[in-house]
């Protein structure tokens, strides 16, 4: 079999079954070569300049990886498909949105390519199942440019910092910062961030509940160690040792996630804590019960 046929399916392999142009031209792939591996069936076109070999399987990262190699490894993974790879709630679809400089704005390529201006520093990439891709924090940041609806913004911050991606605080500095009302879906971004620091949905609303009824905002994620030994991280600690607690659907599932719950519930309280706990239902359906226990708890600590 001809040794160059071997080398280029080779990286293709170690690419998600990609090869781009370019490197087939380094083979010595010219033209005239690809034309006839693509009438022979051996070779197929992916992308405005990438290929694939037969028989590989299209999955996708194998699209990923073909709109990467279409600007010929000048962008950046970005958007929803770095939401994607970095792990971030509900991003799942087969979505490929690339951050590519101003030069390549207008270049021909098989994914959704958004140009910026702005510069790229080292910690704004991160490596990702090989591909080089904006971190947590530059995707959230660029996700006006996207376009993200106020539920995606919202998801991605909030699994962002429960995946430990992301400082709230530092977040929070870099978008006030760069917040500029021209650009679509800025105020959104700025707006997610009002009831952020907490970890999921359930924890935003609670949030907003209390922001809503005026009850200033307490600390959010606050650990409690004795010694050296965690104990706890908190949804929320008010002034006055209160802490509050919500529980989602999945919370007290079993007899080992209860037996914890209570010692959790033990140490936070010999640590000279009061601890409250409401539950979705609590907070979604009865929100002005919740408010209502959250200020007679506050006046007990006053």
């Amino acid at each position: 079999m001809n040794t160059r046929f071997i080398v280029a399916t080779r990286l293709a392999e170690a690419n998600h079954n990609i090869i781009s142009m370019t490197e087939l031209d380094k083979l010595g792939i010219d033209a005239s070569a690809r034309r006839k591996w693509v009438d022979q069936g051996r070779l197929h076109r992916v992308g405005t300049r990438s290929f694939s070999f037969a028989g590989a399987e299209t999955t996708w990262l194998t699209e990923v990886a073909a709109g990467v190699a279409d600007l010929n490894g000048a962008g950046l993974v970005a958007g929803r498909t770095s939401s994607r790879l970095l792990g971030l709630d509900w991003f799942c679809d087969r979505t490929v949105e690339l951050l590519a400089p101003r030069a390549l704005r207008r270049r021909a390529t098989s994914a959704t390519v958004v140009s910026t201006g702005r510069p790229m520093s080292s910690g704004d990439i991160v490596i990702i199942q090989g591909f080089r891709t904006t971190s947590a924090t530059r995707t959230i940041l660029d996700s006006a440019l996207f376009h993200f609806s106020k539920s995606e913004t919202e998801n991605a911050i909030d699994s962002a910092i429960r995946l430990r991606l992301v400082s709230e605080q530092r977040l929070r500095t870099q978008v006030i910062a760069r917040h500029q009302p021209a650009i679509n879906g800025s105020r959104i971004l700025l707006d997610a961030l009002v009831d952020s620091g907490g970890e999921s949905r359930l924890e935003r609303r609670f949030l907003a509940l209390l922001r809503e009824a005026g009850i200033p905002r307490p600390m959010t994620q606050k650990v409690f160690r004795q010694g050296t030994r965690f104990i706890a991280r908190v949804d929320a600690y008010f002034p006055g040792n209160l802490v509050v607690e919500v529980a989602g659907h999945g919370t007290h599932a079993t007899r080992w996630q209860r037996k914890l719950d209570a010692q959790r519930q033990t140490e936070l309280t010999l640590l000279g804590n009061r601890v409250v706990t409401f539950t979705y239902e609590d907070v979604s359906g009865r929100p002005c019960w919740v408010v209502a226990q959250i200020r007679r708890a506050l006046s007990r600590a006053a």
